[in-house]
C-alpha cells in the first residue's frame, strides 16, 4: 500500500539546485507559500547542491515547515538527493522526516566553517577557536536529534544477526554495540570506515575518560558549587593525561597536552550531560519492546504503572546507553574533517532513510506500508517509531 508520507512527489516539490544563498531563498519562497497554501500534504525537497550559506538553508526549512492561520500541522517533508548534497545541503537532505538518496548520489558533511578578512591576534584566534568548538558540538547534537530515529532502527533492524556475529567471532565476547558495528563496517566505503573508526575512538575515549573521572567525582561530599565539581574533574582528567601519556618522555601539558586537557573537559561535560539527559529515558521506554526479553515484559507488566517506565529505563539503559553514546560520538565525527560518502554509506550511517530503487536495505517505508491483516488492525499510520514496534510484533 503506498504511502504518501514517505514517496516523493513531483507535483508538490521545490528544487534546491546550486548554491544555497539568499537568491536561492527569494527564488523557492513563492513556490513555497503556494504549496503550504493548496493543502498541508507532504512536500518534496529535491536537493542537488554543494551547500552554501547555513543560514539561508535554516530559512528555507523554517519556510517549509512553517504552520498556517489556522494552527494546522507542518507540512511532512521528503527530501531527496539527486546527485550531490554538500554541506548545508547535507544537513537540509538530513533534516527531512523522510530522507531518500538516489543511488549514484554522493553526501558530503564536515565541521563549521570561517574566514577571516583581518589579520588573527592571539585574542581573536583563541576566541574564533572557542566558537567554532561550541558550533561544531551544537551542530552535532542538532544532528543527533534529527537522525536518531534511523540510526536506532538500523541497530534494532540488524539486531537478530547478532548471535551469527558472535558466532565468527568466538571466544572473543561481544557487546551488542561491537555486533552492530560489526555488521555495518562491512557495508561501508573506505571514507565512511574512517568516519566509524574515528567515532569509535572517540567513544572508547568517553568511556575511560569518564570511569577515571567519575572514581575521583564519587568522592565529593555536601552540596559543592558547580566551579567546584568542575575543579575536581579537571584535577581528575590531569591525572589521567598524565597517566595515558607516561611513555612519551617528551609529552607536556605546555603544547598539545593543555589543548587534550581542554578537549577532555568538554568532551567529559558532553558525554555527562547525554548520559544524564530524559532523551535518553525516553529512548529507553521507546524501543523498550526490541530491547526487552519476554520474562523482563511480564515483570514491568507485574509492578504498579507507576513503577514501570523507572524499572523500564534501569532494564534497557546498559544495552541502549552505549549505543546511544556511539551514536553521539559519530554525530561528531561527521564534524571533523572531509566526509565524502556514497548513498550506502549514508543509509547504515543512519543519515537517510532509502536509497531509491534498491530492495537490499531494510527502508522503513517498507514497514510504513506494510498492510496489516484484519486480525491485527488497520493499516500502519505514517509518520511515527511506534509503527516499526506495531509491525515487529
Amino acid at each position: 500500500m503506498r504511502n504518501p508520507d514517505c514517496r516523493p512527489n513531483a507535483e508538490r516539490a521545490v528544487y534546491v539546485q546550486g548554491f544555497i544563498d539568499q537568491q536561492m531563498v527569494d527564488r523557492l519562497t513563492p513556490a513555497i507559500i503556494s504549496l503550504q497554501s493548496q493543502n498541508r500534504d507532504p512536500i518534496t525537497v529535491y536537493i542537488d547542491s554543494p551547500g552554501g550559506a547555513v543560514s539561508s538553508m535554516e530559512t528555507l526549512l523554517k519556510l517549509l515547515t512553517v504552520s498556517n492561520q489556522d494552527f494546522a500541522p507542518a507540512c511532512r517533508l521528503i527530501t531527496v538527493v539527486t546527485s550531490r548534497a554538500a554541506s548545508a545541503a547535507a544537513d537540509m537532505l538530513s533534516s527531512g522526516d523522510y530522507a531518500i538518496a538516489f543511488p549514484q548520489s554522493t553526501v558530503l558533511y564536515h565541521g563549521i566553517r570561517t574566514s577571516q578578512e583581518r589579520p588573527l591576534t592571539v585574542e581573536v584566534t583563541s576566541l574564533l577557536s572557542q566558537m567554532l568548538r561550541l558550533a561544531n558540538d551544537n551542530y552535532a547534537m542538532e544532528l543527533a536529534r534529527k537522525i536518531e530515529f534511523r540510526f536506532m532502527f538500523r541497530f534494532i533492524t540488524t539486531k537478530a544477526q547478532f548471535d551469527e556475529v558472535r558466532a565468527k567471532h568466538q571466544p572473543k565476547q561481544m557487546t551488542d554495540l561491537e555486533c552492530f558495528l560489526d555488521l555495518i563496517s562491512e557495508k561501508l566505503s573506505e571514507p565512511a570506515k574512517k568516519v566509524l573508526q574515528q567515532a569509535k575512538e572517540r567513544y572508547e575515549r568517553y568511556d575511560d575518560l569518564l570511569n577515571s573521572v567519575l572514581r575521583r567525582s564519587e568522592r565529593i561530599s555536601g552540596n559543592k558549587r558547580i566551579a567546584e565539581i568542575e575543579a575536581v574533574r579537571i584535577k581528575a582528567i590531569v591525572d589521567y593525561e598524565v597517566r595515558k601519556n607516561r611513555k612519551n618522555k617528551d609529552w607536556s601539558f605546555q603544547y598539545a597536552g593543555l589543548t587534550r586537557l581542554t578537549d577532555d573537559f568538554f568532551l567529559l561535560n558532553e558525554h555527562l550531560s547525554s548520559f544524564q539527559s530524559e532523551r535518553l529515558k525516553t529512548l529507553c521506554v521507546k524501543w523498550s519492546g526490541f530491547l526487552l526479553s519476554q520474562d523482563q515484559s511480564n515483570e514491568i507488566a507485574r509492578l504498579p504503572e507507576d513503577q514501570r517506565n523507572d524499572r523500564t529505563v534501569g532494564m534497557v539503559r546498559p544495552v541502549l546507553q552505549p549505543v546511544w553514546s556511539f551514536f553521539v560520538a559519530l554525530c561528531h565525527a561527521l564534524q571533523e574533517g572531509e566526509n565524502d560518502l556514497t548513498a550506502r554509506d549514508a543509509f547504515w550511517l543512519g543519515l537517510i532513510d532509502e536509497v531509491m530503487g534498491v530492495a537490499d536495505l531494510p527502508a522503513f517505508r517498507f514497514i510504513a506500508e506494510y498492510e496489516l491483516t484484519p486480525a491485527k488492525g488497520q493499516a500502519l499510520e505514517a509518520g511515527s517509531e511506534e509503527k516499526a514496534e506495531a509491525a515487529a510484533t
